[in-house]
């Protein structure tokens, strides 16, 4: 059921927003999507436990591979396919912003341990991205924006909002878990993420619905195609490392499916904190997540197919 509770839920806030969007319209007036994010940190801090991270060996140049492609490249190749597809400035800005955001919180685990790969290094670089990616945001999307000639942003207040909505409540989640005597996979805890992620959607579908009563058809496939273009070149990136770097076969699948992956709830955080419409912005995000949730659950199967014929 939770493999299904996540795309489940997308799709039935987006049927809600659409036909019925006065009430999260509401909310979202009320300033509660940051709070989604928060949550979301602060039980991702309560469910890492450092001592079992892999801190060690050959696992810190995998690291910094996933750092370069999944922070530093990626935003590029943003704005590479964006600017390839003449894409109008909603759906650029959502898709420069999903490619500038770190890796997902939970699929590219799940992918990793789906495809036989180290499930324990796919949750290091997740972190890692996730809490470096508070830093190399603010620095790297002004730029990005800016030569895609969308908007002037200044990076001090996103750092400000980042710190705010992601680390601080990573660290304090990390330190409840010291006094709160609840099991980190606890149900309850395990749905707690996906239900803030089908919230914010909500919020911000409601809030844009007359905007995205506008798309065209013509422009969803041009964002579909964005999508599964960069998506496609992150995950070319990450088999092209394996010439520069010789991780075993479990690192490697870790690096692939959190390198090449992007988080929604970040994203949309983010796109909050522009103060601009994010209408179709927000339709760029929610497309890639599902595409590359799509994309990567049919090559972990084919990876864990292969791995069953070689042994």
């Amino acid at each position: 059921m939770n493999s299904y509770y996540l795309p489940g839920g997308l799709l039935l806030a987006f049927i809600i927003s659409w036909f019925a969007p006065d009430t999260g319209a509401a909310l979202q007036q009320f300033g509660l999507i940051p709070w989604m994010v928060v949550t979301i940190f602060l039980i991702n801090g309560y469910q890492t436990l450092l001592k079992e991270l892999p801190l060690s060996g050959q696992l810190w140049t995998t690291a910094l591979i996933a750092v370069v492609i999944n922070l530093f490249i990626s935003p590029f190749l943003g704005l590479m396919t964006a600017s390839l597809l003449a894409l109008p400035a909603g759906a650029a800005i959502g898709l420069i912003v999903t490619a500038t955001v770190p890796s997902t919180l939970s699929s590219g685990i799940v992918m990793t341990q789906l495809a036989g790969g180290d499930g324990v290094k796919a949750l290091f670089f997740t972190i890692l991205l996730n809490l470096l990616g508070v830093f190399t945001i603010p620095f790297i999307l002004p730029v990005v924006l800016e030569n895609a000639g969308t908007i002037d942003l200044s990076p001090w207040p996103l750092l400000k909002q980042l710190l705010i909505i992601v680390l601080t409540p990573f660290l304090l989640g990390m330190l409840g878990r010291r006094i709160i005597q609840l099991a980190p996979k606890h149900w309850l805890i395990r749905y707690i993420p996906s239900t803030c992620v089908i919230a914010t959607v909500w919020m911000s579908v409601s809030a844009s619905s007359e905007t995205l009563k506008e798309i065209s058809l013509l422009l969803i496939g041009s964002i579909i195609i964005g999508s599964l273009l960069l998506h496609g070149l992150l995950l070319l990136l990450c088999l092209g490392s394996r010439r520069l770097n010789h991780p075993e076969r479990g690192e490697w699948i870790a690096l692939m499916f959190t390198a090449s992956q992007k988080t929604l709830p970040v994203a949309v955080g983010v796109l909050a904190a522009l103060n601009q419409p994010i209408g179709v912005a927000l339709v760029a995000c929610i497309l890639f997540h599902f595409l590359q949730l799509f994309v990567d659950s049919i090559l972990a199967s084919r990876l864990a197919r292969v791995a069953k014929q070689t042994i």
